[in-house]
């Protein structure tokens, strides 16, 4: 199997949080990376430097460098949580530039859930950032959402790809 690369969308506010973050989840990530390398490929794992992410005068060189890595991108993963800052400019600046510029078709996991039915949007409504939530209200970008287990996530990130033109049905498929 073909390892498609991924983007994956942050709250870069939080990187350095533990407890109120996502860091645990990116730290599992890079793990399910190193021990699963032909089925997971994310393009900036290894590649951001978090302690230059907090210097107001680099915000230009590293969006620069954000844009170069989504454009090597085939998808990209967004993950929701209770935790997660929906209001971080980064994180919905990251959004809207891999939907509107890279055409990438986006993957939304929720952290800490088995399973998805068709109310889990709507349910789990104020763990989506603010970019996600506009695109649904417009139905303006093809979403596929997931519960962030390894074998699911690993399905869509196969599946979805703006290389392949396979994208989510509309911006509230659960896959």
């Amino acid at each position: 199997m073909k390892t498609k690369s991924t983007y994956i969308a942050f709250d870069a506010d939080a990187v350095h949080d533990e407890v109120n973050s996502n860091l645990h989840t990116f730290r599992k990530l890079a793990e399910w990376q190193r021990n699963f390398p032909s089925r997971f490929n994310f393009v900036n794992m290894h590649e951001i430097e978090f302690s230059a992410l907090h210097d107001d005068l680099l915000e230009t060189t590293t969006k620069s460098r954000f844009l170069k890595l989504m454009a090597k991108a085939d998808n990209m993963l967004v993950i929701a949580s209770p935790v997660l800052n929906t209001e971080s400019h980064i994180l919905n600046w990251q959004i809207s530039r891999c939907v509107n510029r890279f055409h990438l078709p986006v993957i939304i996991a929720y952290a800490g859930l088995e399973e998805l039915d068709e109310n889990s949007i709507e349910k789990f409504w104020t763990w989506l950032p603010n970019k996600p939530r506009k695109y649904i209200g417009l139905d303006s970008a093809r979403m596929a959402h997931i519960p962030l287990t390894r074998d699911k996530l690993e399905r869509a990130l196969g599946t979805f790809s703006v290389n392949e033109q396979f994208y989510p049905w509309n911006s509230t498929t659960i896959f």
